[in-house]
């Protein structure tokens, strides 16, 4: 509610478009208020975490009203950008860590490319506990394996919010250096 107070101050100002990137709930809200006000709205979707490329249901339109919301996302330079990195590289073998925040399925290109070029990738979903995940990950491994994979784990991509990325990344290093 605090966004659509704000942009009613903005129109009032003679604001002549909205660009948000907030959460969805109150881009539907923004939404409704800029189709009945007449004035675009650039929606660039995000997740509550920050993360880019989580998608927000779409909102029940009206039919016969106008749409003035631009739903975006940011420009999908990921594929080329992660396979510029893995070949620069020369990563043949490498784990690609995501987690819920991230739509996996922006990627499918990326992952045909490497699969197309003999690599090896795995997915492997980040879940909230951390901790929890990454012991039940390595409780199945035998030693010689632990130590492949703490290999492997060098030539790691990281999907996820800033947030997890940084656990994430503290959690692996306290489990690798005791």
């Amino acid at each position: 509610m605090r966004e659509k107070t704000a942009a009613c101050e903005l129109m009032n100002r003679g604001i002549l478009a909205l660009v948000s990137s907030i959460g969805c709930m109150s881009a539907g809200s923004l939404q409704t208020l800029a189709d009945a006000m007449h004035i675009p709205h650039l929606f660039i979707q995000r997740s509550p975490a920050g993360t880019p490329r989580s998608a927000c249901p779409p909102t029940s339109r009206i039919p016969g009203t106008d749409d003035y919301t631009l739903m975006v996302r940011p420009p999908v330079y990921l594929n080329e950008v992660i396979m510029q990195v893995v070949s620069e590289y020369s990563w043949q073998k490498f784990i690609l860590f995501y987690d819920s925040d991230f739509d996996i399925r922006g990627i499918e290109d990326f992952l045909d490319r490497t699969s197309q070029q003999g690599m090896d990738v795995s997915l492997q979903k980040v879940e909230s506990n951390i901790n929890m995940m990454i012991t039940s990950l390595f409780r199945t491994m035998r030693v010689e394996e632990l130590h492949r994979y703490r290999d492997t784990l060098r030539r790691a991509v990281l999907f996820m919010s800033p947030a997890t990325a940084k656990a994430f990344i503290t959690e692996i290093r306290y489990k690798y250096s005791s």
